[in-house]
């Protein structure tokens, strides 16, 4: 086996045993903590070396970050109005995205864009990890599949039958045939979601269509992120994680994912069993 994709593996596996354990063993405040130091210190500081921050500014950056999270969390009533800023920042994102032109310097002139999209990025899929954990962890292992299963489907669909291309300007790779592909593996796993779950009739074609809705979402943070490396010149948004690259890299698509599919469930009042 190729030394590369040996150590993919095994830091794949690494990572599923630590989410799956931490997910379903650690109290809410305990769980919080963590995705507070991956989602906000790890995931900002890769930001923050993206957008252009020496060290020392860097440190001030997630300093930023960090301190504007936990004054929101202590105070508790804006939780879910952090949660919909979330969904709106993603609908700014998605029209980012299709503006998008390769090499126009926008965001060299306009740096401030990509500094405050961190903070209306990063915070409000914190905000929706912890409350989704809080009300079922289940649904949070449900979910970061689901991006999962949106990203490898994509992969190999657009292997086998990629033909056009979905965002030649952010990345050359992706085809829609692929994003078709991952979508439909969305499909099928929230099928198996609502099943699992024990929902009725219609909280289940609710759910299904939500989740086909994130998976598409899902896709747009990998673009965005995307986006982000392009302007910065690099590859990778770190190297903190062998084989895989950097925390950005893992949990793009699931930061866009999540406000939207919190909001889903709870404002959708969908009952699980459990």
């Amino acid at each position: 086996m190729d030394s590369g994709l040996k150590q993919r593996l095994v830091t794949g596996v690494i990572l599923v045993g630590g989410v799956i354990v931490g997910v379903l063993l650690l109290p809410n405040l305990w769980f919080s903590v963590a995705a507070l130091i991956v989602f906000i210190s790890l995931a900002g500081w890769e930001w923050g070396r993206l957008v252009g921050f020496a060290e020392f500014d860097r440190g001030l950056y997630v300093a930023g970050l960090l301190l504007v999270a936990v004054i929101a969390y202590w105070w508790g009533d804006v939780r879910w109005g952090v949660i919909v800023l979330g969904v709106l920042a993603w609908i700014g994102a998605l029209l980012l995205l299709a503006l998008y032109e390769r090499g126009s310097g926008f965001y060299q002139q306009q740096p401030w864009i990509l500094r405050v999209a961190a903070f209306l990025i990063l915070i409000p899929a914190w905000f929706a990890l912890i409350t989704l954990h809080q009300y079922y962890p289940w649904l949070v292992l449900y979910l970061i599949f689901l991006v999962a299963i949106a990203d490898s489907g994509a992969y190999f669909s657009g292997k086998a039958f990629g033909k056009n291309k979905l965002a030649p300007q952010l990345s050359p790779g992706k085809t829609r045939e692929g994003a078709l592909g991952g979508l439909l593996g969305v499909a099928l796993w929230s099928i198996l979601g609502s099943l699992f779950f024990g929902l009725s009739a219609s909280d289940a074609f609710y759910f299904i269509m939500l989740s086909i809705l994130v998976g598409v979402m899902s896709i747009s943070g990998d673009l965005f992120e995307s986006l982000v490396k392009r302007e910065a010149g690099m590859k990778d948004s770190g190297n903190i994680l062998p084989g895989h690259g950097g925390i950005l890299d893992r949990i793009d698509g699931l930061l866009a994912s999540l406000p939207l599919f919190v909001l889903g469930v709870f404002w959708g009042g969908v009952q699980v069993a459990g």
